[in-house]
């Protein structure tokens, strides 16, 4: 791997590797989601008013949100040239996708009975679809992104073609998907009656799509050492919260569970985009820093090389041109106002030795 792509994988979120602080934050969040989760649990079934215009605004947020974090992840597995990326990116691009059809068809969100030709069963399977087909994409980010760690061979890298294949494979799926609840929802499970879906339970579908989001953790993991990794999983572990608060211990729509669950599933889809952005900011924020450091560098090196031209027109010594640039260095760095105590004292420490070394050489 070359030195551009090296400084790459240090700038992009994708492949920075996450800090303790990082790690912190994301356990915090974890623990204060699962303390939260477990206070709702026992209200889940609690009636509250029916709320179909809920949908439309919740789920416009979400569509948003998740259009904005697919953009930003196509964009990085193109820099990146990270087909495991390109396949995350897909993932969100997938749950966007989906959410049109679900909130089209749910029942007095904009019809009645819902639109584009559905029955009783389409928006439930449509759910089913929605929150079973992410952790798939994330499961098969994870797999690739092992392999490339590991630099096996892998199909070609993500390029703006493979983009574009992607996004037509993710709209063909959705599409797809939505025809299979709606034209053809006979040919499903029955899973809810009268907006009681607790056959989602007995019938095992919900319990099945919530095993999928745990295994999905299981599959990130190995690789929680990556900033999008540990976030992604925090990603995960909220919205296993979600599916149990909607579709497991829920049974009825518009109860506690149904309205505590999206508000979980809101939390996780922000999850990413929000650190996306907040790590962008930090590391552009890195590279500027940089950036000045290597300007008052090379200003430090042309001043110790105009003062050893001037010493060697004048015929004085230039033998200490070395000393005089380290000990510039090192007072440029004192000047700076960026070193901790124990690296002040370490330079001040270098900066008196290179001070003597130059008095005893006169």
């Amino acid at each position: 791997m070359g030195g551009g792509d090296s400084v790459q994988r240090r700038v992009f979120i994708a492949t920075a590797h996450a800090s303790q602080r990082d790690r912190r934050i994301a356990a915090a969040f974890a623990a204060g989601s699962f303390v939260v989760f477990l206070a709702v649990v026992p209200f889940v079934r609690v009636p509250l008013p029916a709320s179909p215009a809920f949908i439309p605004a919740y789920e416009a947020a979400l569509l948003l949100i998740d259009l904005i974090t697919a953009a930003l992840l196509f964009d990085q597995s193109v820099r990146l040239r990270s087909l495991a990326v390109a396949t995350l990116a897909s993932g969100y691009l997938f749950d966007a996708a989906m959410i049109v059809p679900h909130a089209l068809t749910f029942p007095g969100a904009f019809a009645p009975t819902g639109m584009l030709g559905g029955g009783e069963q389409t928006t439930a399977w449509l759910y089913v679809f929605w929150h079973g087909g992410f952790p798939l994409f994330v499961i098969a980010y994870a797999v690739l992104r092992a392999r490339e760690s590991t630099g096996d061979d892998l199909p070609p890298r993500a390029s703006a073609r493979e983009i574009g294949a992607a996004i037509a494979g993710v709209g063909a799926l959705a599409i797809a998907l939505t025809l299979l609840a709606t034209r053809g929802q006979d040919l499903l499970p029955v899973v809810i009656r009268g907006g009681d879906y607790s056959l989602l339970v007995t019938r095992g579908v919900s319990p099945a799509v919530w095993v999928l989001t745990l295994i999905a953790i299981v599959s990130l993991w190995k690789r929680r050492k990556s900033v999008l990794n540990l976030w992604l999983m925090l990603v995960m572990w909220v919205w296993l919260f979600d599916i149990a608060l909607s579709a497991v211990i829920g049974s009825h729509r518009f109860d506690l569970g149904f309205y505590a669950g999206r508000l979980f599933g809101l939390i996780a889809a922000s999850f990413v985009l929000i650190m996306l952005l907040l790590e962008m900011a930090r590391m552009y924020a890195g590279l500027v820093e940089a950036a000045v450091s290597a300007e008052r560098r090379i200003a430090s090196l042309t001043r110790a090389v105009a003062r050893a031209d001037s010493g060697k027109a004048r015929g004085g010594d230039t033998d200490s041109f070395v000393v005089r640039q380290g000990i510039e260095h090192y007072r440029d760095l004192l000047e700076s106002g960026e070193l901790d105590e124990a690296r002040r004292r370490t330079i001040e420490r270098l900066l008196a030795e290179e001070e003597a070394k130059l008095a005893k050489g006169r």
